[in-house]
């Protein structure tokens, strides 16, 4: 190959799409990693300052400082959930990226596959050539999110309850 791509051949260009999956994965899995350890560390620090602003209002020598300590407490509480909270939709988000990760060889299964079935398919050239193209269009395309599940609605019978 030669021009605009370089000198770059299938298993050149194999290789390196595979190094750059295999940096993206450990990417990804580095984010997750690390949001949900920090998840656990805000839920378990706001836990902490809960139970021990709790046990200042207990025995406060004061109303005052009984007060000012329990809210104090639900403050820290609350703002540890919302940063645990913000870190848990962070861990999701790389769990989302990983789990298109894994999809892509699955995605790829499907593309060989139907290769393969118009390979070795008995199909004119005009058959072939719709094939082929209605498949690089889907692959162009992108997998689609899967369709939201429908719920079940079950027909009633004669004679039974709820009839």
């Amino acid at each position: 190959m030669t021009g605009r791509r370089g000198s770059l051949g299938l298993p050149e260009l194999w290789e390196a799409t595979h190094a750059r999956l295999d940096l993206y994965h450990q990417i990804a899995t580095g984010q997750a990693k690390t949001s949900f350890r920090n998840a656990q560390v805000a839920m378990v620090v706001g836990f902490l300052l809960l139970v021990v602003f709790a046990g200042i209002a207990l025995w406060a020598s004061t109303t005052a400082v009984a007060i000012v300590a329990g809210g104090l407490g639900a403050v820290a509480a609350a703002l540890a959930g919302y940063v645990a909270k913000t870190f848990v939709r962070s861990q999701e988000s790389a769990a989302t990226h990983l789990r298109s990760y894994f999809d892509q060889p699955l995605e790829l299964s499907r593309y060989l596959a139907a290769e393969r079935l118009v390979a070795d398919g008995d199909l004119t050239k005009e058959q072939r050539g719709e094939i082929l193209s209605a498949l690089v269009q889907a692959m162009v395309a992108g997998p689609q999110p899967p369709a939201p599940a429908q719920p079940v609605v079950l027909a009633s019978v004669p004679g039974q309850p709820g009839a």
